[in-house]
Order: structure tokens, then sequence, then C-alpha cells
């Protein structure tokens, strides 16, 4: 298995991963001819996939969870800021079995380094955004120690983070192009929104509302909305500020790109190393999502170019490389792995 882009897309292909559009199935795993979709997932903001084809023959992509756990986390995020904008409350047992769902998933694989991106449509990136931040506070969790009870109220403020956003002007929310400084205001104002919606409601306990409060905090106190420093901003919003910046970074916006893993890790740990965020919660995120995932097209320094086949614990930087020779034409493509651990001359360019 692999992710491409939908331009590299060709009939050889089989999609590996299925597509959703908020609660509806696009594409099914399994599906061939792939390239006549191209336009449709185009215009669903779908700009990669996930398929198999003859290169990434027994290239496993991990993912923290399982697919109907995902899906279900999703439409239980779903249901809860519909029911929001149409009655200004909601029920919390909604969230409950997806997310005790969710953390055994993430338990009975404690020593998972995950590789999969969720593919997002544009009308999904909301919910897939708070399912992803969830899985990975749990993930920081976990090696940090916390008990099952902890994970689970670090996980039930951690997948409303963002729930003050229903209450955002959407054409600000949503706008591609640079915001105003007036808008940015309006944008931070999010935090304050979502923590006096869940203390409304009173359907959370303070530890777990104040992730929705504090989780643009940074320690240095350059954070919003009250520009606390150190302590002052409890554990479970320090851990989902690492985790929810990491997913934004990762992921598609409407107003740019997603940037590769490699990037957001230099990214999350520059900002730790000068005293934004937790630099042990940073190293506890990455102790178990992959600097180079599974599945990625990686270009080497000898001059090659191959597909991450497997993550070698401890060597974050120097996964094993299914390396594709193609200088003898398309038709006569050589396959082999290489481990770049044991191979410490040659490293990951690109």
């Amino acid at each position: 298995m692999r992710r491409v882009g939908i331009n590299e897309l060709n009939d050889n292909m089989i999609l590996a991963k299925p597509i959703y559009q908020g609660t509806r199935l696009i594409l099914e795993r399994g599906m061939t001819h792939l390239t006549k979709y191209k336009g449709q997932l185009s215009n669903l903001g779908v700009l990669s996939l996930y398929v198999k084809d003859k290169v990434s023959k027994d290239i496993e992509i991990p993912d923290a969870i399982k697919e109907e756990t995902r899906e279900k986390c999703k439409n239980a995020v779903s249901s809860v800021f519909q029911r929001l904008q149409e009655q200004g409350n909601f029920d919390p047992s909604i969230l409950d079995e997806a997310l005790q769902n969710l953390i055994n998933d993430i338990l009975a694989e404690e020593d998972i380094i995950t590789s999969l991106h969720h593919i997002a449509t544009i009308d999904d990136d909301t919910m897939v955004h708070c399912v992803n931040t969830t899985v990975y506070c749990i993930l920081i969790g976990m090696r940090k120690g916390l008990s099952k009870k902890e994970l689970y109220f670090l996980a039930k403020g951690a997948i409303l983070h963002d729930i003050g956003k229903v209450d955002l002007n959407e054409s600000i929310l949503l706008k591609a192009a640079s915001l105003t400084p007036e808008e940015y205001s309006h944008i931070k104002e999010h935090s304050t929104f979502g923590y006096e919606l869940l203390k409304q409601n009173g359907v959370l306990p303070e530890n777990s509302r104040l992730i929705a409060l504090q989780h643009h905090e940074r320690l240095d106190g350059s954070g919003y909305p009250h520009n606390l420093k150190g302590d002052e901003i409890h554990l479970y919003a320090q851990i989902t500020a690492v985790a929810d910046m990491y997913d934004a970074l990762t992921s598609k916006r409407c107003y740019r790109k997603s940037m590769s893993n490699r990037k957001a890790y230099q990214i999350l740990t520059e900002d730790a190393a000068n005293g934004k965020l937790n630099q042990k919660l940073v190293a506890c995120l990455f102790d178990h999502v992959a600097v180079y995932p599974n599945g990625i097209v990686v270009y080497l320094s000898d001059g090659t170019h191959g597909i991450v086949k497997e993550q070698v614990p401890g060597q974050p930087f120097r996964p094993i490389v299914r390396v594709i020779d193609d200088t003898q034409g398309i038709d006569n493509v050589a396959l082999y792995d290489l481990n770049l651990s044991k191979n410490p001359e040659i490293s990951i360019q690109e």
C-alpha cells in the first residue's frame, strides 16, 4: 500500500482505503479503474489516496485505531456539532461508546508507530481533525503514563476542543486568503466560545472543559486567550496543544497545502526548544508517529528513490525503504528493500 496524489493514479492501482464524505461512502476499498474518479475526487478536495499496486506489494500502513472506530468517532462528533447548531445543546453520551472504543484500540497497540493520515473531503475535514487530534492526545497521554480514566477525560475534552467554532462566522473560518487582524481576533474567540458552551451545557468536568479554553496557550505566555505560562496551563491542554498543532500542520487547509511529517516535526521541536511547547510531550508524540510515514515516496542521497516500507524502532529518520530501480525502463523495474539504519552512508534527502 502507498499514498499517491490523484494525478499519479493509473488503472493498475486498487483503492486500499475507502473514501467518505461525512457519513456517506464515496469510494469503497478494492475499487479499480481509479482514473475515472479523478475529477470527482478533486471536486471533493481529495488530492491523494491510498492504493495498492505492484511496487507497494506487502507494504502495510498502520493506523492507531480501526477504520470502524474512526468512522464512529467522526459521526459522533458530527452529531454533536449539528445538534449544537440547531438546538444549542447536546447529549454527551453520544460520544461515550466511540471514545471508549478509540481508547481500547490504542491501548491494544501500545508500541504502534502510526503512519496513516486520514483522507478528508472538504465537508469532512473538521470532524477528521477532531478525531485525529484526539488519537494523538491519547498516544501522548498513554506514553506519559496517564490512567485509562485520565485518558478518557483527556479524550472527551480533546474531541470537543474546537467546538467553539460553531459560533464563528463561517465566511471567516473558511476564508482562503490571509485574515485581517480583526478576522484573526474573531477566530481566536473560539477558545472562549467553546469553554462557555461546555460550561453552560454542564456536560464535562472542568479539567476536560479547560482543553477547549487553553489549547492555544503556550508555555512562554505567547498564546491565547489569557497568555498563561507554564503550569498555569492544564496538562490536558498542553497535550492537546501538541496534538492539535501537529494535525493542523500535516492536514490540508483552505488557505494552504499540508506539510510533510518531517517539516511538522521540525516546527514542533523548534517550538519546544524555544519554550512554547512541552518538550517531553512532543517527544511522546514522535515515539508513536512516523517522521517518514510508511507508503510515501522518498528520494535518497545516493540518487535512488523508493517507498518507505517499515519503521525501525528508535530510528525515526532511518526507516526501511523499498527502492524502485527503473533505470532500465518502466517495463523492467527492479525492487529491493534498503534498511537505512544499517546503511548510515545513505540518507533521505526529500
